[in-house]
């Protein structure tokens, strides 16, 4: 092979390598706004499930009915998250 032809095969490698590089980063940005968006879903649905256990319970003690324990909901730790992800979930 001549340096030309080397050259042309290299020029043509640079642009593909900075194609995947461009491609990769539009791809990490679209998943963590992805996710950026479901954990503050995640958030709103949450504290929505809260309040509304919460609302329950007032309105069975205004009415006299014995309380029902309505658990909270919380988001996972890292450490559920960290299990989850060994888990292969």
């Amino acid at each position: 092979m001549t340096s030309v032809q080397i050259d042309r095969r290299v020029s043509t490698l640079e642009t593909r390598v900075t194609d995947v590089e461009e491609l990769y980063g539009e791809c990490q940005l679209e998943l963590t706004r992805r996710v950026t968006g479901l954990e503050i879903w995640a958030g709103r649905t949450t504290a929505q499930g809260n309040g509304i256990g919460r609302s329950l319970s007032l309105i069975m003690e205004r009415l006299g009915i014995p309380p029902t324990e309505i658990a909270e909901v919380a988001m996972p730790t890292e450490a559920e998250i960290d299990a989850a992800l060994e888990a292969g979930c």
